[in-house]
């Protein structure tokens, strides 16, 4: 019963990943709206580099006929970087930023390609579910005479493999599991909702490496920690960065009722007091 319980976890992960992918790309047409790889961003294309490892590896493992290897790759891929990293942080750009902002259609073209490598890899293991999935993306129904499995194997562009992104955000990804660790006792303690809530000062060297990398993607970083503020403050002496966490309450701030980041003030427009960044999304 244990095995079965485990099994059938993973299968709705997988599926509700499928799913969750199929419902961001609603609006988003590959000839029209594709962003070419050079000018995504750079959490999209780190999540393109762990999806060129997860082909080069599940690849190898059904050549080798490793089939339970290939289904530890696509768990561990679709409920680690996908589901807790690259889909959790992405909600905020493609929900409330505008339909054609360049960022939203940057992450929009990389899940396309996530999902069409995704759905591929899996075709031999998960038949009738992937194949479900494939219809849906693209003939928007259950049952399509060009199924899945007369696909092509997929291949990753050379391109997709970036070491340097993948160095840059592992370390921001460090960074953000020490921020969400000094998050948890305040909302314990019922002084944060949710990690939205929070305003966050980062304190290293300046000639830390982490910290230029911090520096380097300063203006991303309340979206990657999904939190409304990130200050940086340069330490005279070298070690550990140290994480600090306050209310945005306690600084005076106002929540914004469509975005929940909070701001200093909102601004009035025809559907109400919102946030800057909100007013220019709902402008275009």
């Amino acid at each position: 019963k244990e095995i079965l319980s485990h099994v059938s976890e993973t299968y709705r992960l997988i599926r509700n990943t499928l799913r969750y992918q199929l419902s961001t790309l609603f609006d988003f047409d590959l000839t029209r709206d594709a962003v070419p790889f050079e000018k995504m961003d750079t959490l999209d294309r780190w999540a393109l580099h762990q999806t060129a490892a997860l082909i080069r590896d599940c690849t190898a493992a059904y050549e080798a006929c490793e089939f339970h290897r290939v289904y530890q790759l696509c768990n561990q891929f679709c409920s680690v970087t996908l589901s807790a990293t690259y889909h959790d942080i992405l909600k905020d750009r493609l929900y409330t930023l505008a339909t054609h902002a360049p960022l939203r259609r940057s992450s929009q073209t990389a899940i396309h390609a996530i999902f069409n490598a995704l759905v591929r890899l899996l075709a031999p293991v998960l038949t009738f579910t992937t194949d479900e999935a494939w219809s849906y993306a693209t003939a928007n129904t259950e049952y399509s005479a060009d199924s899945i499995h007369l696909q092509d194997w997929p291949v990753a562009p050379a391109a997709w493999t970036d070491t340097a992104v993948e160095s840059d955000v592992a370390a921001l990804l460090r960074v953000r599991s020490k921020v969400n660790e000094a998050i948890e006792p305040l909302r314990a303690a019922g002084k944060l909702g949710k990690s939205l809530d929070a305003a966050v000062i980062l304190t290293g060297a300046t000639d830390d490496a982490t910290m230029r990398v911090l520096d380097q993607h300063r203006t991303s970083l309340p979206e990657l920690f999904i939190v409304s503020h990130v200050s940086l403050a340069p330490a005279s002496a070298s070690g550990e960065i140290a994480v600090g966490v306050h209310p945005c309450s306690e600084l005076g701030h106002i929540r914004c009722p469509r975005c929940w980041r909070w701001v200093p003030a909102l601004a009035t427009s025809p559907l109400g007091d919102v946030c800057p960044r909100c007013i220019e999304a709902l402008k275009s």
